[in-house]
């Protein structure tokens, strides 16, 4: 995800100071003008290049491929232990890779030859520079997010892909979920607020599908802190399983609004301890800003859209035998039952049923 770390040349034994060690001493040089906020700083700083070994059948096979060039973002001493178990101190460098894709993945060499050559001035070099790199040279470390070579771009969807075929059945299904939910559907106490049910039951069968999904209950109003339900997804075999807090948020959304912005989706991903993910479902769309945002930060969060919805509630009615109102009704009357104030820790090691 256009990060590299890099650890630096000190080396065991030597009665030298990390900073001493002659690559760590030219990778220090260049982390003051990586990391200045003086534009003429960063124009002056050396781009990193970075190669990787080409290795086959465990041997270097004497090749080099290039990975890209890189800026620097942070460097910290770190502690490493060698092959004999013996203890030194380095540094490690953190960098990030400058997006290629307006250069069509390559990089002008005539660049590199510029910044060599005394006689060229730095404003000079910078017009053959790539655009990630002159973005970046401009804007400093704030714009770093933005430059950053992305390499899962594939997976963030446009909201046309969220949405299902017009006149599909997915489409009215997510239609029938809307109304009934967002509307007040044709009885008392029907409101968007209970689609933290059907939300919760899409989410099962998606785990479900690559483990046991286990559901939990249903969060109370007023003092879930932004969580809506908890589950667990269970890995394994029943006698050694791996156990996953799962929690959830739902929003139900009318028309052809978003679903939420990162803001949302950062509020679920903070309340997740380790070793646990989290789920957002609407029935509206996610931006692609938020995508990208949740992929960068690699958070655990498995986003269901409105397509998705419609898809999912289509095939659920039809493996319970009923039509999609009846569907739709069903899980909503199960939504009471659910209701509870419990720790989403104390999930883990109940006897659930599976969904």
């Amino acid at each position: 995800m256009g990060h590299v770390r890099y650890y630096g040349d000190s080396k065991p034994g030597r009665d030298v100071r990390p900073t001493w060690a002659p690559g760590n001493a030219i990778v220090l040089s260049e982390f003051v003008q990586h990391r200045s906020n003086d534009r003429d700083a960063r124009m002056r700083a050396a781009p990193l290049l970075f190669f990787e070994g080409l290795v086959h059948e465990g041997h270097a096979k004497g090749f080099w491929r290039f990975i890209g060039v890189g800026v620097l973002e942070r460097a910290e001493r770190v502690t490493q232990i060698d092959r004999h178990g013996v203890l030194f101190v380095n540094y490690a460098f953190d960098c990030a890779l400058v997006d290629l894709s307006p250069e069509n993945l390559q990089l002008s060499w005539d660049w590199i030859a510029a910044r060599r050559d005394p006689s060229k001035s730095l404003e000079a070099c910078l017009d053959l520079a790539p655009e990630g790199w002159r973005r970046w040279v401009e804007g400093g470390a704030g714009t770093l997010e933005r430059v950053r070579q992305t390499i899962a771009r594939y997976r963030v969807l446009r909201p046309t892909d969220q949405r299902p075929e017009a006149g599909s059945p997915a489409a009215s299904a997510l239609s029938a979920v809307v109304s009934h939910y967002k509307t007040g559907g044709d009885w008392i106490g029907v409101g968007e607020h209970r689609f933290e049910g059907m939300a919760s039951e899409i989410v099962g069968t998606h785990l479900s599908e690559k483990g046991t999904y286990r559901r939990g209950w249903i969060t109370k109003r007023g003092g879930d802190g932004g969580i809506d339900f908890v589950g667990r997804v269970d890995l394994g075999s029943p006698d050694a399983a791996l156990q996953l807090v799962v929690l959830g948020q739902a929003k139900c959304k009318a028309g052809e609004a978003p679903a939420t912005g990162g803001l949302d989706l950062a509020r679920t991903v903070s309340r997740l301890s380790r070793g646990w993910v989290g789920a957002f479902v609407t029935t509206g769309y996610f931006t692609e800003q938020s995508q990208r945002e949740v992929g960068a930060d690699r958070f655990p969060l498995l986003l269901i859209n409105g397509r998705q919805v419609g898809e999912t509630v289509v095939r659920n009615a039809a493996v319970r035998g009923l039509d999609v109102p009846a569907y739709i009704k069903s899980v909503d009357d199960e939504y009471d039952g659910l209701l509870s104030g419990r720790l989403p820790e104390e999930i883990l090691g109940d006897g659930l049923q599976a969904t």
